[in-house]
């Protein structure tokens, strides 16, 4: 008796070894990120690509045969160089021997069609979209439209097919970017730009779900965190690349083609085995079980996993299949679920609209565009090492509710400090970035807890789709200022603070394992209430 308890309790210790880090799961993180990496680049190409370029109106009877975007000598005196154009007076020009001058123009504006433009590194000098600045800014939003449907969908199909296979579909299909290269006419390119958005962004909603199941219960905060650095590193290799290439088309090309490799993840990439227990794929678990066994050098052997019972296995790794398939409904019905998912989803959208208002309102930072948003990318990571810290040390909660709360109080004291003391406008702009990035990377690595397996992927797109409307709502924010100065960063900091209140209605996390199902959570819940 005592003997077989011995060696039960030892083969329960041996599995347990599984859940655990190793080469295997460091293996499968590389190949999560790199994906990570490239979309990212993606998700801010219209940065770049759709950068407004200083231009003028071209009048071709006036021109050099190189002619600048400087306003010429002979350009009308108080007429608007960009949108609109002077009409020759063809009688003074034919008598002025086709030569141009102040003198040779009626007092009569045409609208501007055919414009001179600083360089061709922008689509807006290549689709020749000139004074309508809409158009380029609408390149950005369309695009953010695109992933608010992507997000949508993209965890359910998680949920429904599985991590791997989705993964693969979005890291191959931001692919179809690379047409936008052929293209010549504005509304075709804002077709494509969607497209591509739709099929490529849901990546992030999927590949943070598989990190947090691969790197089992003792890697939880450390997967949000290596997310996040796997995006800021994306966009900072970005952004050192259109430094070095500049011309748009180019820099699609370089970006979007090796994406055609992550095809390659058929054979490489593994399926988690939470997942595949969940949906009752025991045999392609035990083949998952058996390579990490192998790579990570386990005390157990492919026999006994193979001679182990599902059901014995299930108990091992604490995984509760599902007689019935959750759905909508249930989420809908569990009054817990719904509270939690309300919060998340509005800390989502706290969180991406101050984070992505504070990249436009980047000005402040010195030096050129490409050294502006290498800096704003590599201020992230420090906010991310300190969220890491805050929460193995402090819990989720809280660090989270500190995290908007800073924010708010650094976009405060940075509006309002003096505006000859530039130094202390930028650290504190910065303290504020770092503020947020604590947040930004905090929520998913809580939202992920908050939620049981069977729905994490639904509901993680959820959140996801409200952070993309923050990110939608945020290059809107600088209109505000010329009504009122401070008031962008007064409503940045209002949101922060009305973010960190909402946390008060979800529990702490950090002591509570991974539930599997809605019924576990509820269980977990009725026991509390019980206690109380």
């Amino acid at each position: 008796m005592t003997a077989t308890g011995v060696e039960s309790v030892d083969k329960g210790d041996v599995y347990k070894q599984l859940d655990q880090f190793g080469k295997f799961q460091v293996f499968q993180y590389i190949l999560i990120c790199l994906p990570l990496m490239m979309v990212s680049m993606i998700h801010v190409n219209y940065i770049f690509v759709a950068e407004d370029v200083e231009h003028r109106c071209r009048v071709p009877e006036c021109e050099d045969a190189n002619p600048s975007v400087e306003i010429p000598k002979w350009w009308p005196q108080n007429v608007d160089a960009k949108c609109y154009r002077p009409v020759l007076d063809m009688q003074r020009y034919s008598r002025s021997n086709q030569t141009c001058s102040n003198n040779t123009f009626l007092e009569v504006l045409e609208e501007c069609h055919d414009w001179v433009f600083e360089n061709n590194n922008s689509i807006v000098a290549a689709l020749n979209i000139g004074c309508e600045s809409w158009k380029s800014t609408l390149v950005g939003c369309i695009h953010n439209a695109g992933m608010i449907v992507s997000m949508l969908i993209t965890g359910l199909i998680a949920d429904k097919v599985g991590r791997k296979p989705t993964i693969i579909f979005c890291s191959i299909g931001g692919i179809v970017g690379l047409f936008k290269i052929f293209i010549t006419n504005y509304y075709a390119y804002i077709t494509v730009e969607f497209l591509e958005s739709i099929l490529a962004s849901g990546l992030y909603t999927v590949a943070v779900v598989l990190l947090i199941e691969v790197g089992g219960e003792s890697k939880r905060v450390s997967a949000g965190v290596i997310f996040s650095y796997a995006v800021y590193v994306g966009e900072v290799c970005f952004a050192f690349i259109a430094m070095g290439l500049k011309y748009w088309k180019l820099l699609i090309i370089v970006v979007y083609s090796p994406l055609i490799l992550f095809i390659l993840y058929a054979f490489t990439l593994r399926e988690s085995t939470r997942w595949q227990m969940l949906r009752g794929k025991m045999d392609e678990a035990k083949e998952t079980l058996i390579m990490i066994t192998k790579l990570n050098k386990l005390e157990v052997t492919e026999h006994e996993i193979n001679e182990t019972s599902n059901e014995d296995l299930r108990f091992q790794f604490n995984v509760v299949v599902q007689k019935e398939k959750e759905r909508m409904r249930d989420i809908l019905a569990s009054r817990e679920i719904m509270t939690r998912l309300l919060v998340t989803s509005f800390c989502f959208f706290a969180s991406s609209f101050i984070y992505y208002g504070m990249a436009v309102h980047a000005v402040l930072l010195p030096g050129n565009k490409y050294t502006n948003f290498v800096l704003s990318s590599l201020s992230s990571f420090p906010g991310d090492l300190i969220a890491l810290y805050t929460f193995k040390r402090f819990g989720r909660k809280v660090s989270l509710q500190c995290g908007y709360i800073a924010s708010a109080f650094f976009l405060l004291a940075q509006t309002f400090s003096p505006d000859s003391i530039m130094w202390l406008k930028v650290a504190l702009f910065l303290c504020g970035k770092m503020g947020v990035v604590i947040c930004f990377t905090g929520i998913y690595t809580y939202t992920l807890e908050l939620f049981p397996t069977s729905v994490r992927g639904t509901l993680m797109g959820c959140g996801n789709t409200a952070a993309r409307f923050g990110s939608m709502l945020a290059p809107l924010t600088p209109l505000l200022s010329s009504q009122f100065a401070a008031l962008p960063s007064i409503l940045f900091a209002s949101v922060s603070v009305v973010a960190a209140c909402t946390l008060t209605f979800t529990p702490e996390t950090k002591t509570l394992p991974m539930f599997d199902t809605i019924a576990q959570i509820e269980t977990q819940k009725a026991k509390i209430m019980t206690h109380l």
